[in-house]
């Protein structure tokens, strides 16, 4: 399982696989640090130490964190990724403990809790806290202090580390002296870890805090679109009997008049009312397809190109619409519900056909990015002002005249897009028209 450089832990009470990933990567740190302090000691500040005793409990880590690295590659290799939870949380509670019986031998044969390294039984407690369960953690603090108390009451001693040593170095002695420069990496080592370990636990209670906040929020978009597909499906069936009579007496009245001779003028009020009826059926179908239709339409495989000739199909005024795009991006694939997507693209295009001028033309840019299709529509309208651009994709807010929406296109659009884990950027200034760019990740 190829390891990324650094990854954060996660604050939960049964780890997950980036959490194990991390400790396993904690785990080698320390075993690093043990054995560059062993040959500093040894080699520079020429202290006789228990090297064989040393050597074989930091083996003991070593050799574990290899087994716990090879059971991490399996679960890797049967699909578990990283965010998802461990099958068995057990396995890093049990090297915790280990780890806290290994730095307990260590101690005890190199001077006991006078050891300035007896600090690190903070760091095993902190981290026990944050990423196992509350029953190990407790574990994990009780076999600690059943090793405090083993250091108290017996231990191998060290001249360099006695009592006597300890007292000397705390009058006048030099920060170099032993006991004081081991304590003072010891207490700089320690800290930092700890430190470290509590900014990232405070920055993932924070990214907690967001995501909880973000789920509230798209919970409340869903309910408001439960709410319009249920407000679509009456309004559709309430009106749909009325408009089809209407529909066919306009029509029966068209021939009638037609047969009679009647006046221009009011063969083309029936035509007028039959269009509006025309008008009434789309902004009904529109409504329906968009709001509860297309939520559970089937996923298909379609070519971005082909993507924006379905797009372009059902759109009014196609011909305003300058299309650049790339061979590359033209043939990518992705697996889309393709009906709801060229709706939300049309409502898009659509928005930039209705505020840019008559005779001007829309662009857009469709483009393949970072596995994400990026589609870019830009106007030359008049432009929103900032106010505007911050309630863009509320339901029924609308800034066209009255009769040529209802304000529910781009709220239509943005739940799609969110559904399929994509973003909609708008950009605009007043005089000079508006950008949006749609951000869609590829689907295999």
């Amino acid at each position: 399982m190829a390891l990324p450089p650094l990854i954060r832990p996660t604050v939960v009470a049964q780890p997950t696989l980036d959490t194990a990933t991390w400790f396993l990567q904690l785990r080698w740190v320390a075993v690093a640090g043990q054995l560059l302090t062993m040959a500093s000691v040894a080699l520079v500040m020429k202290i006789e130490l228990p090297q064989i005793g040393l050597l074989s409990l930091i083996s003991v880590t070593a050799v574990t964190n290899a087994f716990y690295w090879l059971w991490l590659s399996t679960l890797h290799r049967r699909g578990v990724k990283m965010g998802d939870r461990l099958p068995s949380h057990q396995v890093i509670s049990a090297l915790m403990l280990s780890d806290i019986l290994v730095l307990t031998g260590m101690l005890y044969i190199s001077a006991g809790i006078a050891n300035p390294f007896a600090l690190f039984y903070f760091v095993n407690i902190a981290v026990a806290g944050a990423i196992v369960s509350l029953p190990w953690a407790w574990a994990v603090w009780a076999t600690t202090v059943a090793g405090v108390f083993l250091l108290l009451v017996r231990s191998v001693p060290m001249e360099t580390l006695s009592p006597a040593s300890l007292l000397a170095a705390s009058q006048d002695a030099p920060i170099w002296t032993i006991p004081k420069f081991g304590f003072l990496v010891s207490f700089a080592a320690c800290s930092g870890v700890i430190t470290y370990f509590i900014t990232i636990l405070t920055g993932e209670l924070r990214e907690r805090e967001r995501a909880l906040q973000e789920a509230e929020d798209a919970g409340l978009r869903n309910r408001q679109l439960e709410g319009l597909a249920t407000l679509a499906a009456g309004a559709a069936h309430e009106l749909a009997s009325p408009l089809s009579t209407i529909a066919v007496v306009a029509s029966e009245l068209s021939r009638a008049l037609e047969k009679q001779d009647a006046p221009v003028a009011t063969r083309e009020d029936v035509q007028l009312i039959r269009s509006e009826l025309d008008q009434c059926r789309l902004i009904l179908d529109r409504m329906t397809s968009a709001a509860g239709e297309a939520a559970g339409e089937r996923l298909r495989n379609i070519r971005l190109d082909d993507m924006i000739s379905e797009t372009l199909l059902g759109l009014r005024q196609a011909a305003a619409v300058r299309i650049s795009m790339d061979a590359t991006s033209a043939e990518s694939t992705s697996h889309l519900p393709v009906q709801a997507v060229a709706q939300a693209l049309r409502n898009l295009i659509q928005n930039g056909i209705d505020a840019s001028p008559a005779d001007a033309t829309v662009d857009m840019l469709a483009e393949i990015e970072d596995e994400q299709w990026v589609i870019t529509v830009t106007d030359t309208g008049e432009g929103m002002s900032e106010e505007v651009l911050q309630r863009i994709g509320e339901p029924f807010f609308t800034t066209k005249e009255p009769g040529r929406g209802m304000g529910l296109g781009l709220y239509l659009t943005e739940n799609v897009v969110r559904r399929l884990d994509g973003r909609i950027d708008y950009s605009s200034e007043l005089g000079k028209g508006t950008k949006a760019v749609l951000r869609i990740p590829t689907r295999r």
